[in-house]
Parts: C-alpha cells; sequence; structure tokens
C-alpha cells in the first residue's frame, strides 16, 4: 500500500501506470499469500486453543465471546476482501474512479490487517500496558510492510520495466529515491516501537541469552540491522552513482540482498510470536 500511495504519486508520469499495475499484481498475490497463510495459522493457534475432548462445532463460541476469536473473524473477513478488491479493481483502468475507490478500500482492510497481530500475540497479553504496546505493535508491523512490501514492489517494478523496454533499462532511477524516505521512516519506527516491546517483554539484559524468546529476538535484531546497513549502503553510496552514472546492477543486487535478509527476518518474527517469553 505503501508503494502505491508514498512511491508511485512522486515518479514520473510517463511510469505511473506501468507502476500501479505492478503495485496491484504485487498486492494481489502477497493478499492471496496472506488468506492461506492465515488459514493454516488459526488451524494451529486453535488447536493448542481448543479442548480436544470437546467437539469442534461446540467451539465456534470461541469465535465471538473471546477476543482471539472475534480478532480471527475480522482477520478472515480482511483475508478474503483485499485480494477481491485487488482483483476487481484490475479490470477497472489504472486512474479511474473506480480503480482509485478500490485502491483506498484495499488500504483501509490492509491497515486493518496491521491490527490483527497486536490482538492475537503478545501484545494482547500483557496486562496494563495493553493501552501502549497494542498500537505500537500495530506501527511496528505497518513500518514492516512498509519496507518489506516496498522493496518488493521495487525489484519487482524494475524487473517487469526491463522486461517491457527494448534496451533493458529499468526504472530504479525513478523509484529508489522514492522509496528510500518510505525506508527511512519505516527504519525508525521499526526500531523505536522494537526497542519498547523488548523493554516490556524481557525481564533482563541476562534474559537476552538465557531465554529461548531473547535467543530469537536476539537473532531478529541482528538480522534487521543487517538490513538496515544493506539499505544504508544503497541510499548513501549506490542511489547517488545509480543518478549520476545510469549503473543498476550493484544497487538491484543489493536490494535483492536486503530482500532476502527481510525475509528471514519474517521467518524469525513468525517463531518469536509463537515463543513463551517466559520460557528457558
Amino acid at each position: 500500500m505503501s508503494s502505491r500511495w508514498l512511491i508511485v504519486p512522486r515518479v514520473s508520469e510517463g511510469v505511473q501506470d506501468n507502476l500501479i499495475g505492478t503495485a496491484r499484481q504485487v498486492g494481489m498475490v502477497a493478499s492471496a499469500v496472506l488468506a492461506v497463510a492465515m488459514g493454516l495459522v488459526f488451524w494451529r493457534q486453535l488447536a493448542d486453543f481448543r479442548d480436544p475432548f470437546v467437539p469442534l462445532r461446540e467451539d465456534a463460541a470461541i469465535l465471538l465471546t473471546t477476543e482471539w476469536g472475534r480478532a480471527w473473524v475480522l482477520g478472515a473477513v480482511g483475508a478474503v476482501l483485499a485480494p477481491i478488491l485487488f482483483l476487481a479493481g484490475s479490470s477497472t483502468g489504472s486512474r479511474g474512479t473506480a480503480s482509485r475507490a478500490s485502491w483506498i478500500l484495499a488500504t483501509a482492510v490492509a491497515a486493518g490487517m496491521c491490527a490483527f497481530p497486536a490482538f492475537t500475540g503478545h501484545a494482547a497479553g500483557s496486562e496494563g500496558l495493553r493501552w501502549l504496546l497494542i498500537p505500537a505493535d500495530i506501527l511496528h508491523v505497518l513500518a514492516a510492510g512498509s519496507w518489506i512490501g516496498g522493496l518488493l514492489f521495487v525489484l519487482v517494478a524494475d524487473a517487469a520495466a526491463r522486461r517491457l523496454s527494448g534496451d533493458g533499462g529499468g526504472v530504479l532511477a525513478d523509484v529508489v529515491p522514492r522509496f528510500s524516505s518510505v525506508a527511512l521512516v519505516s527504519a525508525g519506527l521499526l526500531a523505536a516501537t522494537g526497542t519498547l516491546a523488548s523493554f516490556v517483554h524481557i525481564e533482563s539484559v541476562g534474559a537476552l541469552f538465557t531465554s529461548t524468546y531473547g535467543r530469537l529476538l536476539l537473532a531478529k535484531v541482528t538480522l534487521v540491522l543487517l538490513a538496515m546497513v544493506m539499505g544504508a549502503m544503497n541510499w548513501r553510496r549506490l542511489t547517488p552513482l545509480l543518478l549520476e552514472e545510469d549503473v543498476d546492477a550493484p544497487i538491484r543486487r543489493n536490494a535483492m540482498r536486503e530482500l532476502v535478509v527481510a525475509q528471514l527476518v519474517i521467518v524469525v518474527t513468525a517463531v518469536l510470536v509463537r515463543t513463551s517469553m517466559s520460557g528457558g
């Protein structure tokens, strides 16, 4: 979503239509993958949550009587609506009123989905600090999505442009400077909200090394810092080279490495959210 509203409008008009189409395709695929992933996570969480001696149909009340269940109902609605909105908008033209409306609705759904982890994870279980940790967790997810999703969009858009152009030229010179500002803000939010969550959830500095949760958190922080260093290299050293000399291969390779590290961050985070904060 950040790509559509924060990157595309700031590039030259000659490439905006193609970039909007690419953003829609990325959103459609990502939302479809999200729907499948949420289904798998739901059955896993339900298996941990429910009484195995009670018929499954009797556990339907969990979805309506608990905050966990209501969050899952809303999350399921969002997971179904998102790909439908992207698909509906794909046949209305890139800048038509209907297309813009579908983007606005899809953005609202995506923003709402950013709240889902907060209400089904550690933040929701932090008594007394929910008012602080839930908004912080939502911002954390939003920042991570803007960073990783924006990076994926840049690479996919460049690959599509190079495939369509006769001379193999891409769009990195157009989109990378715009993405850099989004990435910088996202990195700041990630650092601030991640530090807050660590301060609350980790009992002591020693727990970072003695508990499973602490070690996973250290691994996540290390990977995030590595990705940020790669991003800083793109911003400070390679972007000026791209703009002045039109040499895009180095920044493309570094961006791909950054995306791989970002995917590792997601994998570690997926394990982290299922790990007890007090476990050894």
